[in-house]
C-alpha cells in the first residue's frame, strides 16, 4: 500500500491544477472548522474528524441480531486506541460532549436494559455531509467525477458505503499525516492543521500554492478564527520557526516565509487526504453501482 500511495501522490502533485485545488479544500476546510477551549483539550481537530467517521462506522455497523453490536461508548475506545487518535478516557468525554450537543443520542430501539446503545442523529450527518461535499467540489479540477460524487452523498445508503470504505483505510494503516513530519509540530497541537492550512492558502493569487513568496497573516485573526490563544499561535510559529519550518519577519513576526520543508508537507498532505475521500467514495460508488447492475440482472431473468 505504502509505494502505491506514494506514487498516486506525487502523480498527483505534478498535476498542473493541483495547486489550485489544494488551496480550494485548505480555504473550505478552515471554513468549516468548528473548535472551542474544551474540545481542544480534549483532542485536537485531526483527530475529531477522525472520531467521526469511527462513530458513524459504529452507527451504520449494528446488527440488529446482535445486541453486542453498533455504538457504544466501549465499542469506540478500541479504534480511538488503535488509531492513536485518543486515550480512552477522553474517548469517553467526546462521546459525552456529542451526545450534550445532539449528535448522539441513546437508542430508542433499545431492549437490553444493562446496555445503553448509542445511535448518531440525523444532526451529525447534518454536520459532516456538507464538509465532504467541500472536499469533492474542491477537487473537480483534477478530478472530473467530483461533482458526481459530491451529488450521491444525498443518498444514504451511499454515505454507509463511503464511511465503510473510510474506516477499512484507517484499519489497514492509513493515515492522514503519512509522509509529511514537518507537520508534526502542527498535527498534534489545537487548531494546528487548521493554522497551517490557513498558511497554505495565505499567499498572493499570482504565488505558487503553498506559497514561495513572503506574505503577512495576523495572530490575532487567527486566534479569534480557530478560538485558541494568541500566545498558542505565537508559539507555534515560535516553534515552527526555531525547527526550519518558515521563517518570520516584521516587528510582530507576522511576515511569513514558508520553508521548503513545511510546504512540501502541505502539499502532501493535501494530496493524501485527496486520494483519502476520492478512492473511498469511488470504491463505495463502485460496490454500489455493482450490486445495482446484479439486482437488475436477477430482475430480468426472473421476468
Amino acid at each position: 500500500m505504502a509505494r502505491n500511495l506514494e506514487a498516486k501522490i506525487a502523480a498527483l502533485r505534478a498535476h498542473p491544477a493541483f495547486p489550485q485545488a489544494a488551496r480550494n479544500m485548505a480555504i473550505g476546510l478552515t471554513g468549516f472548522y468548528r473548535g472551542g477551549p474544551l474540545l481542544n483539550w480534549l483532542m485536537d481537530d485531526r483527530a475529531r474528524v477522525v472520531l467521526s467517521h469511527v462513530v458513524l462506522h459504529c452507527h451504520f455497523a449494528r446488527d440488529p441480531a446482535d445486541p453486542a453490536s453498533g455504538l457504544t461508548p466501549t465499542r469506540i475506545k478500541q479504534p480511538c486506541r488503535e488509531f492513536d487518535l485518543c486515550s480512552p478516557g477522553r474517548a469517553t468525554a467526546m462521546v459525552s460532549l456529542m451526545r450534550f450537543a445532539g449528535y448522539l443520542a441513546v437508542d430508542p430501539d433499545a431492549t437490553d436494559g444493562r446496555r445503553r446503545p448509542l445511535v448518531a442523529t440525523p444532526k451529525l450527518l447534518e454536520l459532516l455531509r456538507p464538509r465532504w461535499r467541500s472536499h469533492f467540489i474542491s477537487g473537480i479540477p483534477v478530478f472530473p467525477d467530483g461533482a458526481d460524487l459530491a451529488a450521491r452523498l444525498d443518498d444514504p445508503v451511499f454515505v454507509r458505503a463511503f464511511v465503510a470504505a473510510m474506516f477499512s483505510r484507517y484499519e489497514e494503516g492509513f493515515r492522514l499525516i503519512m509522509y509529511t513530519p514537518g507537520l508534526g509540530l502542527f498535527g498534534d497541537r489545537s487548531a494546528g492543521m487548521m493554522i497551517a492550512s490557513t498558511l497554505l492558502a495565505a499567499g498572493a493569487e499570482d504565488d505558487t500554492v503553498p506559497p514561495s513568496r513572503p506574505f503577512a497573516i495576523s495572530i490575532s485573526a487567527l486566534s479569534r478564527r480557530f478560538n485558541v490563544s494568541r500566545i498558542h499561535v505565537a508559539k507555534m510559529l515560535r516553534d515552527a520557526a526555531n525547527e526550519g519550518l518558515l521563517t518570520r519577519a516584521g516587528d510582530k513576526g507576522e511576515e511569513i516565509t514558508l520553508a521548503p520543508a513545511l510546504a512540501d508537507a502541505l502539499s502532501v498532505f493535501y494530496a493524501n487526504a485527496f486520494i483519502y475521500f476520492f478512492d473511498s467514495a469511488r470504491e463505495a460508488a463502485t460496490k454500489l453501482d455493482v450490486q445495482d447492475r446484479e439486482a437488475s440482472e436477477r430482475s430480468r431473468r426472473s421476468a
